[in-house]
């Protein structure tokens, strides 16, 4: 395997040259024949057992990952989310100060509600690293799957030329989150404005159910897009069109479970770390008990470096799992344990 890392799909899906990376793919006629390997001896050159890969193998490979690499992972992760929350932090304050403005007219109680567009734009922000991170992150993951590590300034020059296609699949992410949430919350929303109380709040469930339903379907079809328009030097359409295939039938409820499971653990994790500045921003909003348009704005900026700090560990780990579940895909449906367990044994590193 080479410093820059990656892998092509094989036969007919390889749509672009292979670019110097795990180039030994199968056979474009056909599946490559995995040797009869137990399970339990499988060889382990790095961060997972070179087999298809079981859910403790996807978890404990995801901290593994970030424990054998902590600058790239946790280094990266730090950048990235500084990039999108830097200026989510200072259009939240914004937002919350024109809110406060807006809502003073429908009283105190209304005010409450003035950091709740900070938050909504906090939340798709996080979502949106996190896609990136993904993409990005794969590469060191792909490294860490044989045992490598590689820094953050190679990990760069090896995505730099696929970063165009990653950040088109983000802006369209965004796009459709915020046409889901147009389409099916705004209704009830303009319903409660023109206090169409119970026709409003009923119109608003349903809506929030179907945002629900909607955004687990498509984020879990398109989860697996970003690993492989990096590792695989895919666009945005035949990025969007292999983790549809990858996540064919009952793929699907895999995907759907592990991620979920991740985004649990990680949001323990995250909301552990994130206590003391929970308390250090309820304590400073406190003393602002009078001016809650001020302690809004205090929770907006406590929240999103809570976010950056707590999420430069935890985010790693979210994206790590999602690299794993794409590797883990490939090598059920197209043999790239034998790829990589070949690779393996031509360019040895320590274990992990």
């Amino acid at each position: 395997m080479t410093a820059t890392g990656g892998f092509p799909a094989p036969g007919p899906q390889d749509r672009e040259p292979p670019r110097s990376q795990w180039s030994a793919s199968p056979p474009a006629t056909g599946f490559m024949p995995r040797p009869q390997i137990p399970m339990l001896a499988a060889h382990k050159p790095g961060i997972v057992p070179l087999r298809p890969l079981l859910l403790g193998d996807i978890l404990d490979g995801a901290v593994k990952a970030v424990r054998f690499n902590p600058k790239s992972m946790v280094g990266l992760s730090a950048i990235v989310l500084a990039v999108f929350l830097v200026p989510s932090a200072a259009l939240g304050i914004a937002a919350t100060h024109f809110g406060a403005t807006f809502l003073s007219r429908f009283g105190t109680d209304a005010e409450a509600f003035a950091g709740m567009p900070a938050s909504l734009l906090q939340s798709l922000l996080t979502t949106l690293a996190t896609i990136f991170l993904s993409g990005v992150l794969s590469q060191v993951v792909g490294q860490a799957v044989l045992g490598h590590k590689t820094d953050i300034g190679a990990t760069w020059q090896s995505t730099r030329p696929r970063l165009p296609s990653l950040l088109g699949l983000i802006v369209l992410t965004g796009l459709f989150i915020l046409l889901s949430i147009a389409l099916l919350i705004g209704p009830g929303v303009l319903l409660l404005i023109n206090k169409s109380i119970a026709a409003g709040a009923i119109l608003l469930f349903l809506g929030l159910a179907g945002l629900l339903v909607v955004d687990l379907f498509v984020s879990t079809k398109i989860s697996l897009a970003a690993p492989a328009m990096i590792l695989e030097g895919l666009g945005i359409r035949d990025g969007l069109r292999r983790s549809f295939a990858l996540t064919k039938g009952s793929a699907f409820w895999r995907v759907l479970g592990v991620t979920l499971l991740a985004g649990l653990l990680a949001g323990i994790a995250g909301a552990l770390l994130g206590i003391p500045f929970s308390i250090a921003g309820m304590a400073i909003a406190a003393l602002s008990v009078q001016d809650n348009e001020s302690a809004q704005m205090i929770i907006t900026f406590v929240s999103h470096l809570s976010a950056l700090l707590t999420g430069s560990i935890t985010t790693p780990f979210v994206a790590t799992v999602t690299g794993l579940l794409y590797i883990d895909r490939r090598m059920r449906l197209e043999a790239l344990d034998v790829v990589l367990l070949r690779e393996s044994q031509s360019n040895p590193a320590p274990p992990v």
